[in-house]
C-alpha cells in the first residue's frame, strides 16, 4: 500500500453540493449574502490510514424559518446520495444531528443546520520520477 492523501473535506462538499443543486454553496458566508445559501465547515474528525471521518456540518440559509427548514430537508437529502456513483468518495454518509433551528447570531438570519459523519476514501500519492 503507498502513501495515501486527502484532498480537504470541505472542498469535495462545496464541488458536490455546486454540481447537484442550485443554491449558491461555500465555506465563508460572502458579504453580500444570498437569502438562500448554504456554508459547508468541517467540525471534527482525524484521518487514518486510508478514510477520512470527517464530521461536516451544513448551514442552510432561507428567507423564513419555514423555507430554511425545508431548504435544509432538501439539501440533506442531496448530501445523503452522496456515496452513490456520480457523487463523492464517500464510503458512507451517516447524519450525526438532524436539521435544527439556528438563526445567525449577528444578522437574525434564518438557517437551519445539520451535522454529517462521512468516510472519505483517501487517494493513492504518486511518487514523483
Amino acid at each position: 500500500m503507498g502513501d495515501i492523501y486527502f484532498d480537504p473535506a470541505e472542498d469535495l462538499w462545496v464541488a458536490y453540493l455546486k454540481r447537484e443543486q442550485k443554491a449558491p454553496v461555500s465555506t465563508n458566508v460572502p458579504k453580500e449574502r444570498p437569502t438562500r445559501f448554504i456554508q459547508v465547515e468541517r467540525t471534527g474528525g482525524a484521518s487514518g490510514l486510508s478514510i477520512d471521518p470527517a464530521l461536516m456540518m451544513f448551514l442552510c440559509w432561507a428567507e423564513s424559518r419555514a423555507a430554511a427548514a425545508a431548504f435544509a430537508a432538501e439539501v440533506l437529502h442531496v448530501v445523503q446520495r452522496a456515496g452513490r456513483p456520480g457523487g463523492i468518495a464517500a464510503n458512507r454518509v451517516r447524519v450525526v444531528s438532524s436539521p435544527l433551528y439556528r438563526p445567525d447570531p449577528l444578522s437574525g438570519a434564518d438557517r437551519y443546520q445539520f451535522t454529517i459523519q462521512s468516510r472519505l476514501r483517501g487517494k493513492n500519492l504518486t511518487p514523483s520520477p
